[in-house]
C-alpha cells in the first residue's frame, strides 16, 4: 500500500514540471462545455455529464486556496478533461506513462483524466483531489510571481499542494511513522535536495504533507504563506532554527 501510494502522488506532481507542448495535444474532440465564474471546461460531450461535479469541488476550493495565498486571478483557468489515459498520456507527451499519471498543470491549464474512466490505480474521488491539488500548484506559481515555484523546497510545494487538496489522513500519517520505526526520518534539507526519483522513493510525498500539517496546526496558515514566499527565511519566520522545527515535527508525530 505504502509504495502505491507513493507512485501516485510520484506521478501526479512530477507531471507539473513537463513542459507544455501544448501544440502537439490531441484536443480536438474537447469542446468547452461548462463555464463557471473562474473556470471554463473542456470535454467530450460524454464526460460532460462529471463537469457538475468537478465545478463544485474547484469552486469550492478556489476562495479557500486563492485566499490563503493573498491572490487574485486575472483571468478563467482552463480544465481539460480527457475521456481515457491513452488520450491524456498522449496530451502531456508522454504516451508510456503509467496508469497512476492523471493529472497536470502548464501554463494557465489543468489537465486530467475523466473521473468516470480513471484507469487501473486511481478512483473518481482520488481524482477529485488530484484536481485541486493541480490547482493549488496553479495558484502557488502565480503567487511567487517571478520567483518561481521551482525556488520552492520539493517538500514544501508538494506539502502545500496536498495539504490543500485534503490528501492527507489518519492512515497517510500512520504510514510515515511506520516508515521511520524502520528508517530514519530524512532531513528537509534532504527532501529538499532530493532528485525527482529520490524524494519519491523515500516517501517524500506523504512526508512532506505531514510537515506542512504541522506547521499550519502548531503555528497557523499565515506563517506557512510567508514561508512559500520566501522559504530562505524559515528561521526569521518561525523565530526557531530548522533543525528545531524538525526535532517539534517528530513530537508533532508523536515519535518522541
Amino acid at each position: 500500500m505504502k509504495r502505491i501510494f507513493c507512485k501516485r502522488i510520484l506521478w501526479i506532481c512530477l507531471m507539473i514540471f513537463i513542459t507544455a507542448k501544448s501544440s502537439g495535444q490531441k484536443s480536438d474532440s474537447l469542446r468547452l462545455e461548462k463555464s463557471t465564474e473562474h473556470f471554463n471546461f473542456y470535454s467530450t460531450t460524454k464526460d460532460a455529464n462529471v463537469l457538475d461535479t468537478l465545478a463544485l469541488v474547484l469552486e469550492n476550493n478556489y476562495a479557500k486556496i486563492t485566499g490563503h495565498l493573498g491572490i487574485t486571478l486575472d483571468k478563467k483557468t482552463t480544465v481539460k478533461v480527457f475521456p481515457d489515459l491513452t488520450s491524456f498520456h498522449k496530451a502531456i507527451n508522454t504516451p508510456d506513462a503509467p496508469d497512476w499519471v492523471v493529472g497536470s498543470c502548464m501554463n494557465n491549464e489543468l489537465l486530467m483524466v475523466s473521473p468516470l474512466n480513471p484507469g487501473s490505480v486511481h478512483t473518481f474521488s482520488s481524482l477529485l483531489q488530484v484536481i485541486v491539488h493541480e490547482f493549488a500548484h496553479l495558484a502557488v506559481f502565480y503567487a511567487l510571481d517571478e520567483k518561481g515555484i521551482s525556488t520552492l523546497p520539493q517538500w514544501l510545494s508538494e506539502g502545500f499542494a496536498q495539504y490543500e487538496a485534503g490528501q492527507i489522513n489518519d492512515h497517510i500519517k500512520r504510514i510515515v511513522v511506520s516508515g521511520f520505526k524502520k528508517t530514519a526520518p530524512p532531513t528537509w534539507e534532504q527532501l529538499s535536495s532530493a532528485s525527482m526519483l529520490e524524494f519519491g522513493q523515500m516517501n517524500g510525498y506523504a512526508i512532506s504533507v505531514t510537515i506542512v500539517e504541522f506547521l499550519v496546526n502548531t503555528y497557523g496558515m499565515e506563517k506557512l504563506v510567508a514561508l512559500l514566499k520566501a522559504p530562505e527565511h524559515i528561521e526569521t519566520i518561525y523565530g526557531l532554527s530548522q533543525e528545531n522545527l524538525e526535532k517539534q515535527w517528530i513530537q508533532y508525530l508523536g515519535m518522541n
